[in-house]
């Protein structure tokens, strides 16, 4: 599934395979992603948008290709 995300501090618009899914404080659910772009002093940015709560679920019940790489054995560690 590929979702059309916004950077909102470049607005401009990029494409994300299968992003994660996160219930906000408010109660409400959206997808999550990184921005391709990185913000001043090399600051991560991320985008949000919302989804609908068979979406969160869906996306709670598959792991995201981030999760599979970062919970494998075979992957080696953090700076190395």
């Amino acid at each position: 599934m590929t979702v059309t995300m916004t950077c909102m501090t470049f607005k401009k618009k990029f494409d994300v395979d299968r992003p994660e899914v996160v219930q906000l404080k408010n109660g409400r659910y959206a997808y999550r992603a990184q921005c391709p772009w990185e913000g001043k002093n090399g600051r991560q940015l991320f985008a949000y948008k919302f989804c609908s709560r068979e979406a969160y679920e869906q996306g709670r019940s598959e792991p995201t290709d981030d999760a599979k790489h970062t919970n494998s054995p075979s992957a080696p560690p953090p700076g190395e």
